[in-house]
């Protein structure tokens, strides 16, 4: 992962997000063991940038326990949050 920046924006970490879902969803996991809400909608304007960047961290940390990191893609420039 690039430190660049926060996280993605709002679209492109709910599809994301959508996608990972659909993983959890297929191995029947338990809710605890749910993918990282991302920090969007109303969240995403009263959020600050580090928190989101923490949030972000914890979904690559998802994918990677669940061997999915393939479904993060690489981020274009304009799909990334800097503040």
């Amino acid at each position: 992962m690039n430190d660049d920046y926060f996280c993605p924006m709002p679209m492109i970490w709910n599809d994301i997000y959508t996608a990972l879902l659909r993983v959890w969803e297929n191995e029947g996991k338990t809710p605890a063991d749910k993918p990282p809400i991302p920090l969007i909608l109303a969240a995403w304007h009263d959020t600050p940038g580090l928190i989101k960047s923490l949030r972000w961290k914890e979904t690559i940390e998802w994918a990677g326990k669940h061997n999915c990191k393939n479904l993060i893609p690489d981020l274009k420039d304009k799909d990334k949050f800097r503040g």
